[in-house]
């Protein structure tokens, strides 16, 4: 699917991780607070030292690694008249025209706003403000 394509975007892995370290940082926090929060109420500190333990076992070695796998097999092209994506189900195609809103989203994703409701993540983009342009752009040249 490059043939035609003005610009091509994969998901980066230093941008994967870079959102790993940053969510699992503020879930450890929540959990160290809500643990704190236990142990002040019932003097049962096992939640406060636990639960950051467990949090960092389970974002390190089962939930992202899961995500890592299915998002690095995603391509998203984009065309004169669509943003293409191929990924593990196949390619979907999202005409220009249907979409009516891009905005970045923490700074690893774009979300394409689409007419009907519809949201499409573009997720851990290396440069989510560039691709963000180049898709308006497009979009404004294909409707003035």
């Amino acid at each position: 699917m490059t043939g035609g394509a003005l610009a091509a975007w994969d998901p980066s892995l230093k941008v994967f991780l870079k959102r790993s370290v940053i969510i699992s940082a503020i879930t450890v926090v929540a959990v160290l607070l809500v643990g704190r929060i236990i142990g002040v109420w019932s003097d049962n500190w096992y939640v406060f030292y636990i639960g950051p333990v467990l949090v960092l076992i389970y974002s390190t070695l089962i939930e992202d690694p899961n995500r890592w796998r299915l998002a690095r097999r995603s391509r998203w092209y984009l065309q004169s008249d669509a943003v293409i994506h191929n990924g593990p189900e196949g390619e979907a195609r999202i005409p220009l025209s249907d979409i009516v809103d891009i905005r970045t989203r923490f700074g690893w994703s774009v979300v394409l706003f689409l007419k009907g409701g519809m949201r499409v993540s573009m997720a851990y983009l290396p440069d989510s403000k560039n691709v963000a342009l180049q898709i308006r752009a497009a979009r404004e040249r294909l409707m003035p």
